[in-house]
């Protein structure tokens, strides 16, 4: 952390309320809405990202196999980054501090400003945290500052708080089922674990741990319990939505992402595994917008 840097930043509007850890990759601590926490709240002291309520993904998302990759005059070699994880992943923001750069009433803004190592490309990313009468907005960019085209992908990864009934409802088109690492293996049919866009119960004893393509940027938890539906939006180039169902844990996971995992590593042309190639001081933009309402999905 730096000097000065605030262990924990508490926004309040309206009906919501946000907690941020600027030094634990700038991960969110909780967010709640009418005092009903929507994602999990991270424990008292928490010290891995891994029990946060939520955290960006940059440079990239999801995994990078056995952490190599070439592009261009680059061989790049990652370390593993998280324990029990036999290949890198997430990027580097999530487990760095970020500097607070500007905090206002309703909204902050972090920085991650990264120099060449393993990764070897210069960077800085920014990350703005803001509330309204419309829920939280998360808007992430990633800029190259490096004097060679860079590799680079954005998203974010919310533990949404789960409940006995919990359901889902999206549109997605397709996804790719992984093998026994977690790595993309083949193309299925959206529907392979039942159709989502009619609102599926989230099931209780199957994990899925899959990246769906040709996402519309809409999904929707219903808690019927508590009578509460809430909304995930992403815009472009989110475009892939990673679904991780851990049975029997007390989260689900519903990752919006700019690309699919190992894109670095895939044969198949850019359009469709959404990697992205930033030019020297391009930057690469994604907004995520949550909010919640009182009453049924749909309504």
């Amino acid at each position: 952390m730096h000097a000065g840097e605030p262990e924990l930043i508490a926004l309040t509007y309206g009906d919501y309320a946000l907690e941020v850890l600027p030094a634990l990759g700038a991960s969110l601590a909780g967010l709640s809405f009418q005092d009903v926490p929507l994602l999990r709240r991270a424990p008292p002291g928490a010290d891995e990202p891994f029990t946060s309520a939520a955290f960006a993904l940059v440079p990239y998302a999801n995994r990078i196999a056995h952490g190599h990759f070439r592009c261009g005059a680059f061989e790049v070699h990652l370390a593993r980054n998280a324990p029990g994880q036999a290949h890198p992943l997430h990027g580097e923001g999530w487990r760095a501090p970020w500097r607070v750069e500007c905090l206002e009433a309703q909204q902050v803004t972090l920085v991650f400003e990264h120099e060449p190592g393993q990764w070897p490309w210069r960077y800085v990313a920014h990350q703005r945290l803001s509330l309204d009468a419309g829920g939280l907005e998360v808007a992430l960019s990633l800029q190259n500052r490096s004097a060679q085209p860079m590799p680079a992908g954005l998203g974010w990864h919310p533990y949404f708080r789960r409940s006995p009934r919990m359901r889902l409802r999206a549109a997605l088109a397709q996804l790719w089922l992984t093998d026994d690492q977690c790595l993309p293996r083949c193309l299925a049919p959206g529907n392979s674990f039942g159709d989502w866009s009619q609102g599926l119960m989230l099931p209780a004893d199957r994990l899925i741990d899959h990246c769906y393509t040709g996402w519309q940027g809409l999904a929707e938890l219903e808690w019927p319990e508590e009578s509460l539906c809430v909304r995930l939006r992403g815009a472009a180039p989110l475009r892939w939505l990673h679904l991780y169902l851990p049975p029997g844990e007390a989260f689900v996971c519903l990752e919006p992402v700019s690309h699919m995992p190992d894109a670095l590593n895939r044969p198949e042309p850019p359009e469709h595994t959404g990697l992205c190639l930033l030019e020297p001081d391009a930057t690469l933009s994604a907004t995520i917008r949550l909010s919640a309402a009182r009453g049924p999905c749909g309504s």
